[in-house]
């Protein structure tokens, strides 16, 4: 893709890109050089950073340039700290940003209209019961990792808390995906079938999500619970 190419994208071409780069960051990394570690920070910091963003790629994307690190594509130190710094900045913006929409009249607030009121509620029960678990591990799972920042500020929960969370949780996922996909970027099936590994990890990172819909769905109609409520 040449530069007048990128710069004349329609915006659905545009973020078709941004959805595709985990999965063709071989064929960007000869086409953008040295530039793909500002291209990946800023993806990385997008996807946490803004609750309208979560659509773009985030562990798929870690593995996969871990993956490219270990054949040497890449440098591993290089991601870690830039991806380090980027999910971390990402989600003190989040945080600002649910803070900042907290003092706006509930008539006039946009973000309702996008973001269902049942995950709202759902992040913020999340947030209630696992607290420093739920901002620490959260980017493990889908929605939640954009979702929880933004509703610790939405509720005012103790920034400095947050930091101190937000700081082990995004070193804990830096270091697993990035480390993962370097460790098994050198097993040859990976490397020659990088499109269907990033496709298992997607599914893999929804399984928390399934479970948790599946135990909810089991607690609310269980006879106990159902008696309890009568």
């Amino acid at each position: 893709m040449t530069e007048m190419e990128f710069a004349t994208m329609s915006m659905s071409e545009f973020f078709m890109f941004l959805r595709m780069l985990d999965s063709e960051l071989y064929y960007y990394i000869g086409e953008y050089g040295i530039y793909i570690y500002l291209l990946l920070f800023l993806i990385v910091f997008g996807k946490t950073g803004f609750v309208i963003l979560s659509f773009l790629p985030g562990d798929s994307l870690l593995f996969a340039s871990g993956a490219i690190a270990a054949v040497g594509e890449l440098n591993f130190i290089t991601l870690l700290i830039l991806l380090f710094l980027a999910t971390t900045l990402a989600d003190s913006n989040n945080y600002l940003i649910g803070r900042a929409f907290k003092s706006i009249p509930e008539e006039k607030n946009f973000l309702t209209k996008i973001i269902p009121q049942t995950s709202i509620d759902k992040a913020s029960d999340f947030l209630i019961e696992y607290d420093k678990v739920a901002i620490t591990f959260s980017r493990f799972i889908p929605l939640m990792r954009t979702l929880i920042p933004f509703i610790a500020g939405f509720t005012g929960y103790s920034y400095n808390n947050f930091v101190r969370y937000n700081l082990m949780g995004a070193l804990v996922w830096t270091f697993v995906w990035l480390g993962t996909g370097f460790g098994l970027g050198n097993i040859p099936w990976v490397e020659e079938n990088l499109l269907f590994t990033l496709v298992l990890i997607t599914v893999i990172m929804f399984i928390p999500s399934i479970y948790g819909f599946i135990a909810h769905f089991y607690k609310k109609n269980s006879p106990l619970t159902k008696n309890s409520e009568s």
